[in-house]
This record gives C-alpha cells, sequence and structure tokens, in this order.
C-alpha cells in the first residue's frame, strides 16, 4: 500500500521548515508515518484526528484542455504548512504529514501526450482514471482509520476519489458543498478536471450536491439546466451575492451546508475562487481570502463533514513573488479546517 505513497520523513519536512531558536513550528511537530507494514494500522498507531495528503498531478487540468502548473503546488504548499506556529491554537501533534501520492510514472506519460489531438486527450483522461484510482485505494485506508484526510492537489479532478472512497468502505453516500466558480459537472466523455461531481454523482458515489459562487458567465447552458432541474443539486451565483446582493455570502455558504449536511458531506475548494493568486483558471473577480477562510470554517464546523480538498493552485505558474501567498493561502485554509473541526469533537 505504502508503495503508492512517497512518505515523508523527518529531515525532508525539516528542510522545509524554518527553524529558529526559541519557536516550535509544525514542520517539527507533526506526526509522520513511520514504520512499513499495514497502512490503517500505521495510521491507527498515530493516534491523530487529521492526515495531510498532495496529490502532484495536473494531468486531468491537461485532459479538461487546461494550462499545467498544479503538480508543483504540493511543495509550496508544504513549506507553508510546515512554518506555523505550534501554540496554543494548532498543535503539530494532533495531525499526520502523511505525504504525497505516488504520481511520477503517469506524470511522465503526460508529458509525452499532446493535448491538442483527440488521441492526447484520450490519453490524458485515461490517465486521469489511473490516478482516481491510487488516490482512491489511498484515501480508502485512511477513511478506515477513522482519520479526517485534507487533500491538497492536483487539480479538481481528485473530487472523484475523494468522494466515492468513502463508499467503499461505508455504507452511506457522501454529498458535497464546493467553492467554486465551476461546477465541474460537464459531460461524462472521460475523466478529467471538470466532470469529478458528474462522475460521482452518476455512479451512486455521491449525494447531495451544492456549489457556492458559480460564475454566471463562466458554466455552458446545458450543465446549469442540470444544476437546475436535478433535485439532488443546488447552486448560488457570484453574481447574486456580490454583484446583486440578493443574499449575503454567509447565508448562500449556510443555506448550502443545510442542504448537504443532512449526512455525511465533503468539502471542497477551489482556489480558483480567490483573485490573484496563481491558479489553473484565473479570475479577475471572486471571494476574498477571508471569505475563503469563513467557508472552510463554517463547513468543518459541521460535524457531518468528514474530508477537505483544497485544488487548483498552480505554483508552476506563479511568479516567484507570488508563490509565498500561494504557501500561505493554502496553510491559513488547512489551520482553520483543522481548528473548525478539532473545536466539535
Amino acid at each position: 500500500m505504502q508503495n503508492l505513497l512517497h512518505i515523508f520523513d523527518r529531515p525532508f519536512v525539516e528542510s522545509h521548515t524554518s527553524i529558529r531558536e526559541g519557536e516550535h513550528k509544525i514542520g517539527q511537530t507533526i506526526a509522520l508515518l513511520d514504520h512499513e507494514g499495514d497502512l490503517v494500522d500505521a495510521l491507527r498507531d498515530c493516534n491523530v484526528k487529521f492526515a495531510l495528503i498532495f496529490v502532484p498531478e495536473d494531468i486531468g487540468v491537461r485532459a479538461n484542455l487546461g494550462r499545467p502548473g498544479a503538480s508543483k503546488t504540493w511543495e509550496p504548499a508544504l513549506r507553508g504548512i510546515c512554518n506555523l506556529q505550534d501554540n496554543y491554537y494548532l498543535s503539530g501533534a494532533e495531525m499526520l504529514l502523511l505525504g504525497a501520492l505516488d504520481v511520477d510514472d503517469l506524470m511522465n506519460e503526460a508529458d509525452k501526450a499532446d493535448a491538442t489531438t483527440p488521441e492526447g486527450i484520450a490519453k490524458l483522461r485515461e490517465l486521469t482514471s489511473q490516478v482516481d484510482d491510487r488516490l482512491r485505494t489511498i484515501l480508502a485506508q485512511i477513511y478506515k482509520a477513522d482519520i479526517f484526510p485534507i487533500i491538497i492537489g492536483g487539480g479538481h479532478n481528485n473530487s472523484y476519489p475523494n468522494l466515492v472512497s468513502w463508499c467503499d468502505v461505508h455504507d452511506s453516500v457522501l454529498s458535497c458543498i464546493n467553492l467554486d466558480p465551476h461546477a465541474d459537472y460537464r459531460n461524462m466523455e472521460g475523466r478529467h478536471s471538470g466532470n469529478g461531481f458528474r462522475y460521482a454523482h452518476e455512479e451512486g458515489g455521491l449525494d447531495r450536491y451544492a456549489v457556492v459562487g458559480l460564475h454566471e458567465g463562466y458554466n455552458s447552458r446545458s450543465m446549469v439546466d442540470e444544476l437546475r432541474h436535478d433535485p439532488d443539486l443546488r447552486y448560488s451565483t457570484f453574481e447574486d451575492i456580490a454583484v446583486r446582493r440578493i443574499q449575503t455570502f454567509e447565508q448562500a455558504v449556510v443555506d448550502s451546508l443545510d442542504f448537504v449536511s443532512e449526512g455525511p458531506f465533503g468539502i471542497e475548494l477551489d482556489l480558483d475562487a480567490i483573485p490573484r493568486i496563481p491558479v489553473s483558471a484565473s479570475t479577475p473577480t471572486g471571494f476574498s481570502l477571508e471569505q475563503a477562510r469563513h467557508y472552510v470554517h463554517l463547513a468543518a464546523s459541521r460535524p457531518e463533514s468528514v474530508y477537505l480538498h483544497i485544488c487548483e493552485g498552480s505554483a508552476g505558474l506563479a511568479e516567484d513573488r507570488l508563490l509565498p501567498e500561494l504557501s500561505k493561502t493554502i496553510a491559513s485554509l488547512v489551520a482553520d479546517g483543522i481548528k473548525a473541526k478539532r473545536n466539535i469533537d
């Protein structure tokens, strides 16, 4: 099982930590997987509530005709998390830094695929399915150990294994809330970053689905029609919230949470929703980082929440001056999720 993971050791983690005398950083105190064998047993032995796993791929983004770069986000994200202070508000002892999904071979194959040809697109979509299988396997083990996974991508294609891996373990189906300019509910035309929720819903791995902050100009008529007419689906638009101000941001989030939280649900956050940070599909208009953080807090505060997924950050497209912003953005969202979830347990 561990052969699907690049497991991080302490010297590697501390190499991403700015150590200062008299301070304790999360990179110095966070739990690490320290023995071979059955992954579920190893996870239980760590005695933690949260497990962080990175998915260093952008195959699903490319398969959706998007720009590569999300595969490089894991390292600045790791650096941001490691350099949070271990203090009264957040402790490394309550979380496990599991490592990164091993997709090196799939990324190498993706680099050979020509995304301008039908054959290349088909290859990228087949490779995305292989990413699905690997992440699905690891997440099922985390769920079996009764640990809350925090998944840091990578493309939004990984919503699919996040959801269906729960069904592999439990006698229940997840619902989901998603802060995102795009519904990612495109046709089932082969797996990619734009149809993870559609595949999960059609295959019975997703019950209710609510999107907060949909951008009206960037979702197709057919997709919006699906959202409008399927009683299991719900959305609010960015324009209704921020432009016409028909409802507040908090009202939109709370209404969506009430819709999905009758049973267990996952928390999805596409960094495309936040302007002026490097992402796969950038936008000049969107929600503030403070609103995104409040969204994570509200969602993780619900006892029915079972995972947090932060995706579509694109360090590969970032100027050097923007990398610290991306790093701290992801670290803040991770910390907010842990604090909110811990306080209800």
